[in-house]
């Protein structure tokens, strides 16, 4: 079978494979940023190195986020999952650094089992050194840097700005031509299209 495409246009310059690949805000689950600030985080593949090319790459990043939703009490405001990282709006009370504990060790093993069952071979060398130049260990198999580097969002302005500048990041790479054309983001979700691939919380300000 084929790999599921990404975007709407096609992807350039990236040493991987090339697949190019609700409703409205009333729907959304609503959430008073007085109560738990949302936070624009930014989680990062080690070295920046471009793992997350295909979507069989990149689901894992979908499931561990409507996992983490469901079961571990993360709200989710806006996404998008890059070549080499991640950006969101989220929050979970005091709680957000775990759960971003438990989805980078998810999303790290998953990812690593696809690309060995996909003979992935020089990535899977290339994870193994950037992992011995971060953390100085032999023998383990890291994906992502430490940390997600959380800011504060304290008004809607900033919310927005965060929240453009996320949707825009395909855009300024040259993947796409209109934001809601990156599959793996919630740009479409925002313009009120059908074709998300999931639906946001909201914040009440």
């Amino acid at each position: 079978a084929g790999a599921r495409i990404l975007s709407r246009t096609p992807i350039c310059g990236n040493p991987f494979p090339r697949f190019a690949r609700h409703r409205t805000l009333r729907y959304m689950t609503r959430h008073r940023a007085d109560e738990h600030l949302p936070y624009f985080c930014t989680i990062t593949v080690l070295d920046w190195l471009p793992v997350l090319i295909e979507a069989r790459y990149i689901d894992p990043i979908l499931e561990s986020l409507k996992f983490c939703r469901q079961h571990k009490g993360l709200q989710l405001f806006a996404f998008v999952a890059m070549p080499n990282h991640l950006h969101l709006i989220a929050a979970a009370g005091d709680e957000l650094h775990v759960v971003v504990r438990d989805f980078k060790r998810f999303t790290s093993r998953t990812i690593h089992d696809r690309l060995k069952q996909d003979g992935r071979q020089t990535v899977l060398d290339w994870l193994v050194k950037a992992t011995q130049r971060a953390r100085r260990q032999r023998g383990e198999l890291g994906l992502w840097q430490d940390g997600f580097h959380p800011q504060a969002i304290h008004s809607r302005a900033v919310f927005e700005q965060k929240l453009g500048y996320l949707h825009e990041n395909p855009v300024r790479k040259g993947l796409v031509q209109h934001p809601a054309d990156w599959w793996y983001s919630s740009a479409a979700f925002y313009e009120g299209r059908r074709d998300c691939c999931m639906k946001m919380d909201q914040v009440d300000w």
